[in-house]
């Protein structure tokens, strides 16, 4: 692996979009995020480090990660130089813009919803993927008249085949190697159950009695997310939900969400979503309008 080699591409309806990348070096997500698509990960070569909620996996080529929607994520370097990745973004409309039916969209989303959202099949079935893959790969770096058909093809083709083969390559708790810390792993889930209450960083390592700078750092390492980070992410998704499920003002929403500062709070959630928490409102109210007629 020499060559950094980067390709996208972008479906015409929007419902689509895929990055491939080869990687060269140590690289980790520079951003925190979560959003409302599906993201399905499949590493082509070599190893990485994958939080997912509130976890870390160790992913080897030919593993495929499904992220569901508004799932805070992110992809760290595993202590090995180099990598090659591709990763299909689904907005949930694409399913019946192919003509999917409910039942099977239900089926081809169904490991999206997994507590370990892993897939790792064995060799023969695994070949069959990373030839679909390959597929994929070479329209994206080489497109040609019916590349979007083919690709939107290989997406549904890709999903149909993992569904398949789903109880050979579903990983459990005992096959999965731990990569996120014990202790860790302990906070994240206290952090996600309880991101509402006014948190610090002292009080949380107070209650799991270790210091402070050693949950920073360590919080850091293992999940790529600065503590304070990671529970904003967590308060912002809520606001985001409050926003489109209630009738709450801004305002409130804010405090229930975990914010105690609105000030804070307004450059937090443009910060995440690159917009006001209002115009939020505003743009799915009006997306939902829309749908509803």
């Amino acid at each position: 692996m020499t060559e950094a080699i980067r390709a996208d591409y972008h479906d015409t309806t929007d419902l689509l979009h895929m990055e491939y990348d080869r990687r060269i070096g140590y690289y980790s997500m520079p951003g925190d995020h979560f959003h409302d698509h599906y993201e399905l990960y499949y590493l082509l070569s070599g190893e990485r480090i994958y939080f997912i909620k509130d976890r870390s996996y160790r992913i080897k080529a030919g593993d495929l990660v499904f992220v569901n929607r508004s799932t805070v994520h992110k992809t760290l370097e595993s202590g090995m130089q180099g990598h090659e990745r591709i990763v299909l973004y689904l907005q949930p409309g694409l399913f019946a813009a192919m003509l999917v039916s409910s039942e099977l969209a239900e089926g081809l989303t169904e490991p999206f919803r997994w507590d370990i959202p892993i897939v790792r099949f064995p060799a023969h079935i695994a070949k069959v993927t990373e030839g679909i893959v390959a597929e994929m790969v070479k329209e994206m770096r080489k497109p040609d008249e019916g590349s979007g058909m083919l690709l939107r093809h290989r997406t549904l083709e890709l999903l149909l085949h993992t569904y398949r083969h789903r109880h050979l390559g579903r990983i459990q708790m005992d096959d999965q190697d731990p990569a996120l810390h014990p202790k860790i792993q302990i906070v994240v889930r206290y952090l996600n159950e309880n991101y509402q209450s006014p948190l610090t960083l002292p009080e949380v390592a107070g209650k799991f009695r270790i210091s402070s700078h050693y949950l920073s750092r360590l919080f850091k390492q293992t999940t790529g997310f600065a503590f304070s980070d990671y529970l904003n992410l967590l308060r912002v998704k809520e606001a985001q939900r409050l926003l489109r499920e209630s009738e709450e003002s801004v305002t409130d929403i804010a405090l229930l969400a975990g914010f105690g500062n609105f000030s804070h709070f307004g450059k937090m959630f443009k910060r995440t979503v690159q917009m006001s928490p209002r115009t939020y409102r505003q743009e799915y109210n009006e997306r939902d309008g829309i749908k509803k007629v």
